[in-house]
């Protein structure tokens, strides 16, 4: 798999980061469903942006594009004499520019899903995409912590069985083995994302995931604010390294190999950056790991 292309020098381009990371993680397994999601997310900040400009009062829209002056050149005079109308075009050709531009982009948005469609396959992944993470999570929590066991995909899905409430939530899967290989086999390559997203999202959201789910559920993720999105990343590459690195016993290939693994560029973190390590596992998830059993094999 690629390495994720990301800029994340200004906070305009660490929004719109998120916004990639955002669907690579939803779509890791239709590169074209993703590309019409991007888009879609980027025409929706970019109005976001055109709106919260506007709003501005007439003073304060000339001081900013006076700000920018010296790279306008010609084009000030008309920037200065519709400031709002301006900054949108400018802004919209920015955020669409990995489409082609205003036109191109305008062109992608009429041969892709509505946003209700993009909307509704986000609510019907996200069972999946939370549960990848939680188990990407144990595989690195029982490595580390309980090194002695063997840590391994099986293993982190007989605890969850063990542990979760297996009715969930109304509307989304089970919480049992065939729903979490399922899960697993779909988002692998995005695993990384999925485990700092759950981490994230739990920390953000602590206040309303403990009082009402469908509270929470009407919040943006919390990796879209921008201090939390150093937090996703660093948690994210934590997870990745560990996922290609680490090889289950017996087996031949990493956890997840490299070349099937969404990867963050590198050059996002500061060097010699010290990522975080794994949790330890609760006493309920000790006691269940402790009643697994290998299952027998056939021959």
């Amino acid at each position: 798999m690629p390495t994720i292309e990301l800029e994340v020098s200004e906070r305009i381009d660490r929004h719109l980061a998120a916004v990639r990371l955002m669907s690579y993680m939803v779509f890791p397994d239709d590169a074209k469903l993703r590309a019409a999601d991007e888009i879609t997310l980027r025409v929706i900040l970019a109005d976001w942006y055109s709106r919260t400009f506007a709003e501005q009062d007439r003073r304060a829209q000339a001081r900013v594009v006076r700000q920018i002056g010296s790279r306008l050149g010609a084009d000030l005079p008309r920037a200065l004499a519709d400031p709002a109308g301006w900054m949108r075009k400018r802004i919209f050709e920015k955020f669409l520019k990995p489409a082609g531009g205003i036109f191109d982009g305008a062109v992608a948005l009429t041969n892709s899903p509505s946003v209700e469609k993009l909307g509704r396959q986000w609510t019907e992944r996200w069972w999946s995409i939370v549960y990848t993470g939680k188990l990407l999570a144990l595989i690195g929590s029982i490595h580390q912590h309980h090194p002695q066991v063997g840590a391994s995909v099986n293993k982190a899905i007989h605890i969850l069985c063990k542990t979760e409430d297996a009715t969930g939530i109304p509307g989304f899967p089970l919480v049992c083995e065939s729903n979490l290989k399922k899960a697993w086999s779909k988002f692998k390559p995005v695993a990384h994302l999925c485990g700092a997203y759950v981490t994230t999202e739990t920390h953000y959201y602590e206040e309303q995931l403990s009082r009402d789910f469908w509270e929470y559920w009407k919040e943006s993720p919390a990796f879209y604010q921008d201090k939390m999105f150093g937090a996703f990343c660093v948690l994210a590459k934590s997870g990745e390294r560990f996922a290609t690195s680490f090889f289950p016993r017996g087996q031949r290939e990493p956890l997840i190999p490299k070349d099937e693994i969404f990867a963050l560029p590198d050059e996002i973190f500061e060097p010699r950056l010290s990522l975080p390590s794994f949790r330890a596992l609760t006493d309920e998830e000790v006691a269940a790991l402790k009643t697994y059993r290998a299952p027998k094999q056939i021959f």
